[in-house]
């Protein structure tokens, strides 16, 4: 009932600040409203398919932009994965060292809180190397942070181009029920071995293959599946700040807000050199080089117009590389723990 209750205030607050023309209000009314009633209460609210159900959505809603994907979208996107690369090893080269250095971090925890990941990789991450909160707080920080930067910056000013989906006939049904069955099948699998965002990846992969096929002809998610997605996404954010104290938010949220700002500095100069050499939009490049919030970006991005294959492909390509790594030794540590156990 709780949790009820934390769902209706979140979407009436974010429906008024979506009413009054707040950028993404849904959004962010949905993370304000859940982050003090978490803080003021102890409560946060138990939505235990609430992240499956965002990742999905999503994963389905960009999956299906692919029907116009090409040999020639494909390889335009090459010089700027490889770009991407790098960028990645100077926002941790760069954010890592200024926390180390200048705040005096150990090296453990400054690897740790600069790490360019999901939110579950990352809390793995902390629970197996036995991080202390600060680092927490460091990516409590920069999740907000981003969220709140992108959802201002990307004003959704720009029309977004609609498609007349196809009617929902029995058939169309079963195929969708099909996709998702399929999308949670392989997500559990790739979650057993530790790989964050599981179930969106396995669902723009499946539902591009699905629209390839021809499965899927004409067919769009309804407007509301993103709008729930967003307040779903909102109270998941919201709702972490229960467990971190105003004292330790306020004494290591500097160091964190400096880090994350590093960060995005060195993505936006990579985004004006793959400017310079590939012509693409700044804005867009930008948000595909963001260190992390593939869901929050992907909201923004749908609902500003915004190339959103191009950008959440740069984000799978940072999920692979930054992710499995960390995944395997997660699951390597907990085969020596059980096989000592044993």
């Amino acid at each position: 009932m709780k949790t009820l209750v934390c769902l209706l205030v979140a979407t009436i607050v974010g429906a008024l600040l979506q009413a009054v023309g707040v950028p993404h209000g849904l959004l962010l009314g949905s993370i304000l409203a859940t982050a003090i009633i978490a803080a003021k209460s102890g409560f946060a609210p138990r939505l235990r398919f609430g992240l499956g159900y965002v990742q999905v959505a999503l994963g389905i809603t960009t999956g299906l932009m692919f029907q116009a994907w090409d040999s020639h979208t494909a390889a335009a996107l090459l010089p700027s994965l490889g770009l991407l690369l790098v960028c990645l090893a100077a926002q941790i080269v760069v954010s890592g060292f200024w926390l180390c250095r200048v705040c005096g971090w150990n090296p453990k925890d400054s690897l740790l809180a600069v790490y360019p990941g999901a939110l579950a990789a990352v809390f793995d991450l902390l629970e197996s190397e036995r991080a202390s909160s600060k680092v927490i707080v460091v990516h409590l920080v920069r999740l907000l942070f981003i969220t709140l930067l992108v959802s201002f910056c990307v004003t959704g000013q720009t029309a977004v181009r609609t498609v007349d989906s196809s009617p929902w006939l029995v058939s169309t049904l079963l195929i969708l029920l099909s996709l998702i069955a399929l999308c949670l099948a392989l997500g559990r699998v790739l979650l057993r071995f530790g790989v964050p965002a599981p179930f969106m990846l396995t669902a723009i992969v499946l539902t591009g293959v699905y629209v390839r096929s021809d499965y899927l002809p004409g067919f769009q998610m309804p407007p509301w599946s993103i709008d729930f997605a967003s307040v779903l996404l909102g109270m998941l954010i919201g709702s972490k700040f229960r467990d971190i104290s105003l004292g330790e938010l306020l004494r290591h949220g500097r160091s964190g807000l400096m880090s994350v700002g590093l960060m995005l500095l060195v993505a936006a100069g990579f985004a004006a050199v793959a400017w310079q050499m590939l012509g693409s939009d700044p804005l867009t490049l930008w948000l595909a080089y963001m260190p992390g919030a593939i869901e929050t970006i992907s909201i923004v991005a749908f609902s500003s117009g915004l190339n959103v294959v191009f950008i959440l492909s740069h984000h799978l390509v940072r999920m692979v590389v930054l992710h499995f790594s960390p995944a395997l030794l997660i699951q390597a540590r907990r085969w020596r723990e059980s096989a000592d156990r044993g």
